[in-house]
C-alpha cells in the first residue's frame, strides 16, 4: 500500500511539472475599463509551448523553436498588439535554468514571468 502512495505522489509531481501558469492583471493606459485578467501558461510535451489567455480568450498559443529554445509571438486583442517573447537560460551548471518570458501590450511591459 505504501508503494502505491509513493507512485501516486511521484506521478502528481510529474503532472504538475509538465504545466505551469502565472497570472497578472493589466489595464491599458488611459482606459477606464475593467482590468484584464492575463494568464501565461507553459506546457511541456514533445515541444514546449506557451499560451497567453486574456479574459478567457486564448490570444497566443505557440511552440518554442526547437533549436534556439526561444519564441517571439504577436497577436491582437481589443485592437491592442500583444507580444510574447520567451528565452531559455541554461543557468550555471544547471542551477537557475528555465524560461523567461516578457509580455508587452502596445509596447508597454505588462508582465515578466519565470518558468
Amino acid at each position: 500500500m505504501k508503494k502505491l502512495y509513493l507512485v501516486l505522489i511521484v506521478l502528481a509531481f510529474v503532472i504538475v511539472g509538465c504545466s505551469s501558469s502565472q497570472f497578472v492583471t493589466y489595464r491599458p493606459a488611459g482606459s477606464t475599463e475593467k482590468n484584464w485578467d492575463i494568464h501565461v501558461q507553459k506546457t511541456s510535451g514533445v515541444n514546449v509551448s506557451f499560451q497567453v489567455i486574456i479574459n478567457d480568450s486564448t490570444v497566443i498559443d505557440e511552440s518554442q523553436n526547437m533549436f534556439t529554445k526561444s519564441l517571439d509571438a504577436k497577436s491582437k486583442y481589443k485592437d491592442k498588439e500583444i507580444k510574447l517573447s520567451v528565452t531559455y537560460s541554461s543557468g550555471f551548471l544547471g542551477f537557475g535554468a528555465g524560461y523567461h518570458a516578457m509580455l508587452l501590450i502596445d509596447n508597454e511591459l505588462a508582465g515578466k514571468f519565470d518558468f
